[in-house]
């Protein structure tokens, strides 16, 4: 789960921590014994139609767009990839 944090960060996966409290608040309440007033199905519906009027409701965030690297030459590619990996590269032309 923390690769997917660090990949998207805290509020990308904001969704995801909305069902994710949903679905702990389903189980608390049929492991607790708390009682709805309702059926034992008719609870879980309304908890998930609850939980998915939430996701819904959350907007998604989009990434910042990230710049892609431009070269003058093929060389100057190779150069760079290589101090990024830190592995030899090698170009060839076709």
């Amino acid at each position: 789960m923390l690769s997917i944090l660090s990949m998207f960060g805290l509020f990308r996966a904001a969704k995801f921590w909305v069902a994710l409290v949903i679905a702990a608040a389903n189980f608390i309440r049929i492991y607790a014994g708390i009682d709805l007033g309702l059926d034992e199905g008719t609870a879980s519906a309304v908890i998930g139609g609850i939980g998915a009027l939430l996701v819904w409701l959350i907007p998604n965030f989009r990434s910042q767009p990230q710049e892609l690297p431009t070269f003058a030459s093929p060389e100057e590619a190779v150069a760079a990839a290589e101090a990024q990996t830190g592995k030899p590269h090698t170009y060839t032309e076709r």
